[in-house]
């Protein structure tokens, strides 16, 4: 088996050219549209989780601090000589990243005295799997982070013409799932005061936006496929179908952030003896990195080779001030027609 240092360069060689092939590749690509979709247009301002690499890293919790003053009401004039009375406090929310996920695999060096398959091909294409199972981990997890976060319908008054609350979805009649909801999905961001909403669909409106778009051309068509473009529309049906079946959410963009963060660099250091540890870039999700560590060991009259792939990071929700009940995310779903 090839020396790691040696072998370093070609592994890399060998990861882009997996990726590169349109044909070998498609089993590389996840579905991540939901988390890609929101960290490409959240613009939470942090700082780092983590801070130096490798011996240096420190892991930090950030705190943020926001003033409440949670009364906002006017009076009648009062004496001129008497003081006002309301009284603003600070609140604040620790945001601490832990690793969320791992993902590994192990080879062996007597595998490849009888396999024609070259070792680099073959890692790189164990590296690519994993991480695109740790990608798809964190897409399913952005999702069931909305989904426990799902605020109260009742914040922009429940005023939808169709369908009812239920501990949270709002339930709406399959027959009811048509371009006229976009009319009151408007007034609902125009209530809640959303400032930049996007929606997160999967099959609810999928097939209705596809026609709509198709037949924009139409002089009797277009008015439909103008209605779907009044949103910011994020279509993740893959995921979706399997982590929020039937639901539809409404996202204000930046009450929600996705932080990542790693104790590694991209150059790989040696830490203890044969264990080398560095980052190397998720393919699916810009600004992602996975911190990888790569061991070398001797076990069962064999040479094998450990590599374990982790990722540091947290879900955050936009610190809440005065309406709890207001996290920025409405849940629809569909359910059965009467």
């Amino acid at each position: 088996m090839a020396a790691f240092n040696l072998s370093l360069p070609k592994l890399q060689i060998a990861l882009n050219r997996a990726w590169v092939d349109s044909m070998y590749n498609t089993q590389f690509i996840a579905n991540v549209a939901a988390l890609r979709a929101q960290m490409q247009r959240q613009n939470v301002q942090l700082g780092k989780g983590i801070t130096g690499t490798g011996k240096n890293a420190k892991q930090i919790t950030q705190t943020i601090f926001w003033p409440v003053a949670c009364t906002n009401e006017t009076t009648a004039c009062t004496d001129e000589c008497l003081v006002a009375t309301e009284v603003a406090t600070d609140d604040s929310q620790d945001i601490v990243l832990s690793c969320l996920r791992e993902a590994g695999f192990v080879e062996s060096e007597k595998r490849f005295r009888v396999s024609p398959l070259a070792y680099e091909d073959v890692v790189a294409h164990q590296m690519l799997l994993k991480m695109k199972a740790l990608d798809e981990y964190l897409n399913t997890q952005y999702i069931a982070f909305l989904e426990a976060n799902k605020g109260d319908h009742d914040v922009y008054g429940a005023t939808l013409t169709v369908g009812a609350d239920n501990a949270g979805d709002w339930e709406i009649p399959s027959t009811d799932w048509n371009v006229a909801l976009i009319p009151e999905f408007l007034l609902a961001m125009e209530l809640a005061k959303f400032s930049n909403p996007y929606i997160l669909d999967g099959t609810n409106f999928f097939t209705q936006k596809a026609t709509a778009m198709a037949y924009s051309a139409n002089a009797d068509g277009k008015g439909e496929n103008n209605l779907f473009n009044q949103y910011d529309w994020v279509q993740d049906a893959r995921s979706m179908v399997t982590a929020a079946p039937n639901k539809t959410y409404l996202i204000n963009t930046n009450a929600v952030a996705f932080i990542t963060g790693n104790f590694w660099d991209v150059t790989p250091v040696t830490r203890a003896a044969t264990h080398k540890v560095w980052k190397v870039a998720s393919k699916n999700l810009p600004g992602v990195y996975y911190d990888v560590h790569y061991q070398e060991s001797c076990s069962s009259n064999d040479f094998v080779e450990s590599w374990k792939f982790r990722v540091n990071g947290v879900f955050a929700l936009n610190p809440l001030a005065c309406d709890e009940t207001n996290t920025g995310i409405f849940a629809f779903e569909k359910v059965a027609g009467i």
